[in-house]
């Protein structure tokens, strides 16, 4: 299971999200991204802040793409800004920061009053209700550096900027009252469903809200009336704007909370808000190849509460127990992370929140009864392609979710194999993603290998054998064009976008796939095709060896076939599958080799460590070194460590954001992201 975690954090790489920020960083912390997570919990609810060459400021908007927020506090009568932009209050300074599997915490001064600032997005591996509920909790602390007491007043809004990439679109609004909460919402006047402007879906409702606490007030309107009302009297009208207008009239249309803390050296109870991105149905889902009929699914939260208020309610009043439980998860992935190396329980940290970015939906039967066996899983591509459970992509968060929750990786793996399973899927290889095109036909290797492994990957950490059982044929099918198709391939790609001809790390992917089918068959008791699948493996690997392996003193794996050039190599982050499964395949004496190898090229290797391919120009691929890292693990701790080092050290480059956040594809040497748009996913 220690190699199953090594990669938990590849996921951090495929979901990269433009933000900016202003306050300022004397961080406490060695690790220090330029992008910090702030609400991570859906596909349309990732907001990020900057923090480039170590500013000391958040005093810019943190957001997903275009969306803002803003905070301020007034201590005895002056307004202090700590999160946003262009506001009326004085600029704060960041004294530390932290990022934890599920937390960013900062801790900003303000005068003479310490703000303790905690983005909170729940992690709930035990409880799909509370893991499907597209929320986040804002919490705020203050302390009296000086002895003396203050009076202190929180400030916090939102902009309808959260509801449409199109700031000219009329939204309409609400504030909800009840004697134990207030909520704001907000959506477009004509929403259009399943449509999205700049990565917004412009079918969402964005809420925010808090329990009722003594001295709370509230108000919905111009963002800089509100604004400048808080800076003047520290409170709001408890009114609500009803002239529904664009998102940007006025400057923004926003939602705001006030609260009075009153007079003290320590206010140690936090002041909590909860925000949320609603979409109800969030997907149209077909389950049939070449069919017409959709499915409109639903989160799967809406099982357990008839309202969107009795949600909110829940989620509110369930803060304290959050905190315990995330403790709890925490310590448990952190101590295993930092039994690795600290540069590795960073980089989980950084990483834990966005795999898990799912929609998790459940679907109704005609008389609107919910059907538990029917829960699948839709992942994103928050990037250029904005794909639906992109296999690639999928595989590279599988070590999270076997981590976590094995069933989890199921319930994402389930639409895949369902649609490709009906009788209008004709292909003899499995799809990239839900939906196939005929220009993709060039990366069909490497997702059946990826599938094969996935679902092996399921079924062995989870207990559960339902869709190796349910799905034997069409994983047999893929097994055997993997047979034929392997070791020999032209005209394919592999994950990191390379065209070469038999490509070495490509092979033993398909080659791992047909072992995996090996073992699927034995647990399904096909014991004649388990014995030929067994058979089928160890001779294509046998025919690999020969072929891949160089013949010189270090014997390592060759790029391609017979590439011989001294200067050629690749990661071969494709053998992960072998360690982390133990599926047999590959001989120790290989991964010793490599992993002497790997440490050789490290001591000429960029600052941010190894290309991923001799032929990549320079371009270095996290993901996909940590992958190499896990592979080698059981083989040299030390060239593991080397490997993930590489990656921190990218991570933690503060010095630019023009080089990029955090891209899942940079230059070794310098860092920066490849092309526009390189740090998402592709």
């Amino acid at each position: 299971m220690l190699n199953a975690f090594l990669s938990l954090p590849l996921v951090l790489l495929f979901t990269i999200f433009a933000s900016r920020v202003d306050s300022q960083f004397i961080s406490a912390q060695n690790f220090l991204p330029v992008s910090y997570p702030l609400a991570v919990r859906s596909p349309y609810l990732n907001a990020w802040i900057d923090t480039p060459d170590r500013t000391t400021s958040l005093n810019v908007w943190p957001t997903h793409w275009d969306n803002n927020n803003v905070g301020f506090a007034r201590i005895d009568g002056v307004a202090w800004q700590w999160m946003g932009e262009g506001g009326p209050g004085n600029t704060t300074t960041v004294l530390t920061s932290e990022i934890t599997p599920t937390q960013s915490r900062f801790s900003v001064l303000a005068g003479s009053v310490v703000l303790n600032i905690t983005f909170f997005s729940p992690i709930e591996p035990l409880d799909l209700v509370k893991q499907s509920f597209p929320f986040v909790y804002l919490s705020v602390e203050a302390t009296s550096i000086d002895g003396n007491e203050h009076d202190v007043q929180l400030y916090s809004d939102i902009t309808a900027e959260w509801i449409s990439g199109d700031r000219t679109k009329v939204a309409v609004w609400q504030t909800v009252v009840s004697s134990t909460d207030v909520y704001h919402q907000a959506s477009l006047q004509n929403p259009e469903p399943m449509t999205e402007i700049t990565n917004i879906a412009e079918d969402s409702t964005v809420y925010y809200s808090m329990q009722t606490v003594s001295k709370m007030t509230y108000q919905s309107g111009i963002s800089g009336t509100m604004r400048s009302q808080f800076g003047s009297t520290g409170s709001l009208s408890d009114t609500q704007d009803n002239t529904f207008q664009a998102i940007n009239a006025g400057g923004f249309i926003a939602f705001a909370f006030a609260v009075d803390l009153g007079s003290s050296t320590s206010f140690t109870t936090p002041t909590v808000w909860a925000l949320g991105i609603v979409r109800d149905p969030v997907i149209q889902y077909v389950p049939q190849a070449g069919s017409s009929q959709s499915q409109n699914r639903r989160s799967y939260f809406w099982t357990q509460f008839s309202s969107i208020g009795n949600a909110i309610s829940a989620f509110l009043s369930d803060y304290t127990d959050a905190v315990q439980r995330a403790t709890a998860l925490e310590q448990r992935i952190t101590s295993a992370a930092q039994s690795i190396s600290t540069d590795f329980a960073d980089l989980v940290s950084f990483g834990a929140r966005q795999a898990l970015t799912s929609d998790i939906t459940i679907s109704q039967d005609s008389n609107g009864a919910w059907n538990y066996s029917d829960v699948l899983a839709f992942q994103r591509d928050t990037g250029k392609s904005r794909r639906v459970n992109a296999v690639e992509t999928l595989y590279a968060t599988m070590p999270v979710h076997l981590y976590l929750n094995a069933s989890w990786l199921g319930m994402h793996l389930q639409p895949l194999l369902q649609y490709q399973d009906s009788s209008g899927y004709q292909n003899g290889f499995a799809s990239p993603d839900l939906g196939m095109y005929s220009g993709l036909t060039e990366i069909h290797l490497r997702s059946t290998g990826n599938m094969l492994i996935m679902t092996w990957a399921h079924a062995r950490m989870s207990g559960d054998g339902t869709l190796i059982k349910r799905y034997y044929d069409l994983l047999k099918r893929w097994t055997n064009f993997l047979v034929t198709n392997s070791l020999l391939q032209n005209n394919q790609i592999s994950a990191d976008g390379l065209q070469n001809v038999n490509m070495t790390n490509l092979a033993i992917k398909g080659i791992l796939g047909v072992a995996a089918m090996a073992q699927i068959s034995s647990a399904t008791g096909e014991d004649a095709d388990a014995q030929a699948f067994k058979a089928n493996a160890s001779a294509l690997y046998q025919t690999w060896k020969s072929l891949a392996l160089s013949s010189s003193n270090s014997g390592h794996l060759l790029p391609t076939y017979g590439n011989t050039a001294a200067s050629g190599y690749a990661l071969m982050y494709n053998m992960y599958p072998d360690n982390l499964l133990g599926l047999g395949v590959i001989e120790e004496s290989v991964y010793e080799a490599q992993a002497a190898y790997y440490s050789t090229l490290a001591q000429s290797a960029g600052q941010f460590g190894l290309t991923f391919d001799t032929s990549s120009n320079g371009e270095a691929n996290s993901a996909w070194t940590l992958f190499t890292a896990g592979s080698i693990a059981n083989s040299s701790t030390g060239t593991r460590n080397e490997l993930v080092s590489m990656v921190y050290a990218r991570a933690n480059s503060n010095a630019s954001t023009s080089v990029g956040s955090f891209p899942t594809y940079y230059n070794d040497t310098t860092g920066a992201s490849p092309t526009p748009g390189g740090g998402q996913a592709r």
